[in-house]
């Protein structure tokens, strides 16, 4: 049997799919309380974190509806990783990001 994941890593976190599909996914996943581990976005967009959180919010909100509190939560857990996948100093960034899991 298959424990829990220790941490969800994502590419493309600005982007369309996450904005449409991924975060309303996440939000539902906490919601029911499926997610407990650090959910770390990588995208290549020189944001912030609280700009992600911000397009986040906006999705939920745009896209199924948010519950403060499952959002506050996923807002705990979420990462962000400015790099290029093609870039070996992105994945030294995730594993920095990825702490203890």
């Amino acid at each position: 049997m298959i424990g829990p994941a220790d941490a969800l890593v994502f590419f493309g976190a600005t982007g369309d799919l996450a904005y449409k599909k991924i975060f309303p996914s996440l939000h539902a996943m906490v919601k029911r309380g499926h997610l407990d581990a650090p959910v770390i976005g990588v995208a290549r967009s020189a944001w912030t974190l609280e700009q992600l959180a911000a397009r986040m919010k906006e999705s939920l909100e745009t896209h199924g509806g948010l519950d403060p509190g499952a959002f506050a939560k996923l807002c705990g857990l979420l990462r962000y990783v400015d790099g290029d996948y093609n870039d070996p100093a992105t994945f030294r960034a995730i594993r920095t990001a990825l702490g203890a899991a």
